[in-house]
């Protein structure tokens, strides 16, 4: 069984758009479950959003003690978001985002050749 997810992407400059979850206790991207644009579109008030491709890969799950098959889509938005920005390499310094989202990072890294 896939679990989908959608990772919304928001860049200024080589900066990219993040949150800190409280739950995980770490930075995150925005992210939404499931895969649907005109939800993405309405949360974020804009049609300005386009796919940029999806990733389906084999992760281990920390809440659930297993590993699992995730398809992530990878959307990009084109609007001013307030918030937290950081470098790819400043996210990867961060010990638990290296530990836990290191391949979102990467498949984000290697799509826009950085």
């Amino acid at each position: 069984m896939e679990h989908i997810h959608s990772i919304i992407i928001t860049k200024k400059e080589n900066k990219f758009l993040n949150y800190y979850d409280e739950r995980w206790k770490m930075y995150l991207f925005p992210n939404l479950k499931g895969n649907n644009i005109d939800e993405i579109k309405d949360k974020y008030d804009t049609d300005n959003v386009r796919l940029l491709f999806d990733k389906i890969h084999d992760k281990y799950s920390v809440s659930h003690d297993e590993i699992r098959t995730y398809h992530h889509y990878f959307y990009e938005i084109d609007k001013d978001i307030k918030g937290e920005y950081f470098t790819l390499d400043e996210l990867l310094n961060k010990p638990k985002v290296k530990e836990n989202n290191s391949d979102i990072i990467e498949f984000i890294r290697e799509y826009y050749g950085i």
